[in-house]
């Protein structure tokens, strides 16, 4: 075959900052850290809406929020979608895989999927179980159930895993993920898509992975200049907002840690069975997230802020031809996924899509895009409110439609955000033209009103009294 074979390892609610090649001395990744060994790790990647739906939605379509029609977690839309990545990829010969968690709707939508084995976390639309948990009951004959099922799965409390490991959903992902590369077509190249939900909660790492981070010394949580003082804990299990007790934070980090740690065991895992058979060489694996977890910054849980925690991805390419280490600091965003896979598989794409390859990249070469955009939004009483961003690589500017702020941050010399540089005038030169490429985006689409009648950035319609979690 000419055509090189391609996995697309995709994580749900992973930091940035939470792989060790990527400067965390904390976090123990070492096959992640080996696979930028063997490629390229891109530090400036971010999601285009850091929210699970949208984010997905814009990997799929290689499309922008605005284009790909989601701005937050709408889970009663259909998708419609025509010529998805998956799609095309199957359209141009290759055998297409998922295994793990979609988020499309309806739940066993293919959108291109060949084989589509699923991981959710609620039932579908006859009440019937993902692939997962029809396995689980098989395998345990109904005793075991998922810590997704019988908790809040967007909680920060540990609940460690104390079933066989085999049976946790981040080990089925993998095992699964290697039984149907056993059972692949061999005349065709493969695009599978290893897809775990964790370290999205539920935190139910197994006790053993939990115990690599008790004692040990962990970052965080980074608090700006710019946050409304929080002095009281909050009681809320799945806080969007607010402050939990220093020790609790320190558990639930340890276990957000751990669950990192054991989706990296799986890794390893995959890699290992891909050199075994002579697949390693012919190849490409791209390792990211849909978004990451906020863990306390700012006073913040969760996801859907334009801030570090939330929008910054890990973003990990391995070619097919080993490269020397590089780092990579032009901004790229999971709509660039679509067009480099459809690259590296010779196929010319359906439609023109807001990514870019990123082959000219890997090749040392320049391309001419400046600046990555995101938004995230709820669409609230008489107004659209939420999080916009605009990045270099360098600066990050947001605009916080919720509050009418503009925060503007150095992330070369801030990376959590500490400081806001916001009307500061030494730092107007590297503002105002970010400022101007997000307003340029809402011109795009004046029903939306994010433009006053002057062309403006709309002050918020709203009382200050509304929380961050009203626009999540």
């Amino acid at each position: 075959m000419d055509k090189p074979n391609i996995v697309l390892i995709l994580v749900d609610q992973f930091r940035g900052d939470c792989v060790r090649v990527a400067g965390n001395p904390y976090i123990q990744t070492p096959y992640l850290d080996e696979l930028a060994g063997y490629g390229c790790l891109f530090e400036q990647a971010y999601s285009p809406s850091p929210t699970c739906i949208p984010a997905r939605a814009c990997l799929v379509t290689g499309l922008e929020p605005s284009g790909a029609g989601f701005f937050t977690n709408d889970f009663s839309v259909e998708w419609t979608y025509q010529n998805t990545m998956m799609e095309q990829l199957r359209n141009g010969g290759y055998q297409t895989i998922n295994v793990g968690k979609n988020h499309f709707k309806p739940q066993r939508n293919a959108l291109g999927f060949e084989i589509n084995m699923t991981y959710e976390t609620g039932k579908d639309e006859r009440n019937l179980p993902s692939d997962y948990h029809q396995w689980l009951a098989q395998m345990s004959a109904g005793q075991v159930q998922d810590t997704a099922y019988l908790h809040e799965c967007n909680g920060w409390v540990p609940l460690p895993w104390t079933h066989p490991r085999h049976l946790h959903p981040t080990e089925w992902t993998a095992d699964e993920s290697i039984r149907q590369l056993e059972r692949r077509d061999p005349t065709r190249p493969f695009y599978l898509q290893m897809s775990f939900q964790r370290p999205h909660p539920p935190l139910d790492p197994p006790p053993e992975m939990l115990a690599l981070y008790q004692g040990q010394e962990l970052p965080g949580p980074w608090i700006g200049d710019w946050v409304e003082p929080c002095d009281k804990d909050t009681l809320l299990t799945n806080a969007f907002e607010g402050r939990i007790e220093k020790g609790a934070l320190r558990r639930a980090t340890e276990a957000y840690y751990a669950s990192i740690t054991y989706i990296d065991r799986q890794i390893g895992k995959l890699t290992a069975y891909l050199m075994r058979n002579r697949l390693w060489n012919n190849t490409v694996i791209l390792f990211t997230s849909d978004h990451g977890e906020l863990l306390g910054d700012h006073h913040l849980f969760r996801k859907g802020p334009a801030l570090q925690g939330s929008a910054h991805i890990p973003f990990i390419v391995k070619p097919v031809e080993r490269m020397k280490q590089q780092r990579i600091q032009n901004p790229v965003s999971l709509c660039d996924i679509m067009p480099t896979f459809l690259e590296w598989a010779g196929i010319e794409p359906a439609y023109p899509t807001d990514g870019n390859s990123l082959l000219p990249l890997l090749r040392g070469q320049c391309w001419s895009r400046t600046y990555i955009y995101g938004e995230n939004y709820r669409d609230l009483p008489f107004y659209k409110a939420g999080w916009a961003f605009v990045v270099d690589g360098r600066y990050k500017y947001i605009w916080d439609s919720l509050r009418g702020r503009e925060l503007f941050f150095d992330l070369n010399n801030d990376p959590h955000e500490l400081t806001n540089l916001a009307g500061k005038d030494e730092y107007a030169h590297a503002m105002l033209p970010m400022r101007d490429y997000l307003k340029a985006q809402y011109a795009k689409r004046p029903t939306d009103n994010m433009l006053d009648e002057y062309g403006e950035l709309a002050f918020p319609r709203l009382l200050p009294s509304y929380r961050i979690a009203d626009a999540l």
